[in-house]
């Protein structure tokens, strides 16, 4: 496709965040099920033994965390709500169905994404605190016992969470052709914004890299 029908709309640092996040995402949720789903505990053998699953889990969970955070920093002010977004959601038959003349127009990110950004958000600090807290011999010593088995609860719960949300997004990638191909190598074609995010045409920041492009 000639290039100046190519529009940029994840920038290489983004990309290579999003794929260590995933990476580092698989090792944490494979580890971390092992030792807190006793039926799960198959899954500790990415890491060769249980103790090492439990030595690896909490450093990955740094690794998918931290960046995910950076993400959801730098994506922010493409999730703010929008006066289309609740008529978006209420015609979601349309939207699954792909009835395009029944779809209000929409910006950089679909609502269903918007709900996905501030889940990663509540879920990823909720983690990250909660990690923390339990994570052994460092910190854990610090907070009482009590204290701990609500932080594991908790922890738990949020996993699962994210999980089932990380389960959506990836279904939402790969049902929109031409999504993963963006996050892949950055750019998506104007007909492909047109039919999903036709606002984001409007965009004056896209236009001026539209125009580096060229």
């Amino acid at each position: 496709m000639h290039k100046q029908n190519m529009i940029l709309r994840h920038k290489l640092f983004d990309r290579i965040c999003h794929w260590f996040v995933v990476a580092a995402g698989l090792v944490t949720f494979l580890t971390g099920f092992a030792f807190f789903f006793p039926s799960f505990q198959w899954l500790g053998s990415i890491a060769g033994t249980p103790q090492m699953a439990r030595f690896v889990h909490p450093i990955a969970g740094l690794l998918m965390c931290l960046p995910l955070m950076l993400m959801l920093v730098r994506y922010y002010h493409h999730n703010k709500w929008e006066k289309n977004d609740l008529t978006w959601m209420l015609a979601i038959k349309d939207v699954m169905f792909e009835n395009e003349d029944k779809i209000p127009a929409i910006g950089h990110y679909n609502p269903g994404q918007k709900v996905l950004f501030r889940t990663f958000v509540v879920t990823s600090i909720a983690l990250t605190i909660t990690g923390f807290m339990m994570w052994q011999p460092y910190f854990a010593s610090y907070f009482e016992a009590s204290t701990i088995q609500w932080a594991i609860l908790i922890h738990a719960i949020c996993a699962v969470i994210m999980l089932i949300f990380v389960i959506v997004h990836f279904w939402m990638a790969t049902w929109v052709e031409g999504s993963v191909a963006g996050m892949l190598y950055g750019y998506v074609s104007r007909a492909w914004c047109k039919k999903h995010h036709p606002n984001m045409l409007n965009d004056p920041e896209l236009k001026t890299k539209k125009q580096e492009k060229h």
